[in-house]
């Protein structure tokens, strides 16, 4: 009976931890639509608490408008914008926000109520302090990357997009690890065959081109590169981008030109693709579990289709659905990537 209470408990805040990276990656979604339609920088002010109510009526509503006109963004891109309009684009950024506050209710009460029971270790409360501290972190870096935007250029920093956005990646990908973690202490299955160097070598191979292109596609985002050589597998008809090494000093082109970026992201996506078939061969052919060659084929699969789903979305010019499906498969890419190597780190 002691044994099947524990399994609950374990079970119970396994569910609280999938919930979590659901909801993270419902917030993922939401800041795509909202830096793909232009509603990022609407809320000129940060306010943890008082934020939560929206405008009730017109004359709260003029008031926040008002403020909104005194910033870049209508200065120099939005002059003449009605009201109307105005709500469009507050509206997502309202969203936005508010799914960061049910994120933290999601995981605060859960939480305490865990804590004052007894559900988790004194171990694994350390793992969900560091848990809250990113969570934290996160919401203060999108009012830095927002902050950005705010001052004399109508355009946040693509540094702190790529920052905002890798924190959100590095949340995700601990509350999944975690959640496998809980869900291994229910588990009475052997332990597979041990992992070999080689493979955890390619694999580290793999997690490391991930994070690269997450962060090479959060600059393409950031620099509206994606709206630029709308053509594939040429670029405009030439291999390289015209005008690639423009910048100085020369290595400020591989960061904030356009043109190069997008370069270096579509190699990314062709090497982390050639990368995860690889492995998906090696796999098949070695003598290694069959969860492994299950997890394998999944990762590849994803990579395949957003390989497909990127260069739809670039020819299109960069449609707010397609750009949306393209941020949030690259999560589940992740999150994918994430469950291999777990799996693979318990056969160590």
């Amino acid at each position: 009976m002691q044994q099947m209470d524990r399994s609950t408990k374990n079970r119970a805040v396994e569910i609280w931890l999938w919930s979590g990276a659901g909801l993270i990656l419902l917030m993922v979604a939401i800041g795509g639509i909202t830096r793909l339609t232009g509603s990022g920088l609407s809320m000129t002010d940060w306010n943890l608490l008082l934020g939560a109510i929206p405008p009730t009526d017109h004359a709260e509503w003029m008031k926040v408008f008002d403020r909104y006109k005194q910033f870049p963004e209508y200065q120099q891109l939005n002059t003449g914008m009605s009201l109307a309009e105005f709500k469009k684009i507050f509206f997502w950024e309202y969203l936005h926000r508010m799914i960061g506050r049910v994120i933290g209710l999601v995981f605060i009460v859960p939480f305490g109520w865990f804590w004052y029971r007894g559900y988790v270790s004194h171990s694994q409360l350390k793992k969900l302090f560091i848990l809250f501290l990113l969570g934290a972190s996160q919401g203060l870096m999108g009012w830095i990357m927002v902050k950005s935007g705010l001052v004399d250029v109508p355009y946040v920093s693509h540094y702190r997009l790529a920052a905002h956005l890798l924190l959100a990646f590095l949340l995700f990908g601990f509350c999944v690890w975690l959640a496998l973690d809980w869900r291994r202490q229910n588990e009475d299955s052997p332990l597979p065959p041990a992992s070999n160097g080689r493979e955890m070598t390619w694999l580290h191979g793999i997690g490391i081109l991930l994070i690269l292109q997450v962060i090479w596609g959060a600059f393409v985002a950031g620099l509206n590169a994606g709206f630029i050589y709308n053509s594939f597998p040429l670029m405009n008809g030439s291999v390289m981008p015209v005008g690639a090494w423009v910048l100085e000093p020369l290595m400020l082109n591989f960061v904030e030109n356009p043109g190069l970026v997008q370069w270096i992201h579509r190699v990314l996506g062709t090497v982390l693709g050639l990368a995860v078939l690889a492995y998906w061969m090696f796999a098949l052919q070695s003598a290694t579990d069959r969860k492994t060659q299950y997890h394998a084929f999944g990762l590849m699969m994803l990579v395949l289709l957003q390989y497909l789903l990127g260069v739809f979305t670039l020819i299109e010019q960069v449609p707010v659905v397609l750009g949306v499906l393209h941020q949030i498969m690259a999560l589940l890419i992740w999150g994918a990537w994430i469950m291999l190597y777990h799996h693979k780190r318990e056969c160590l």
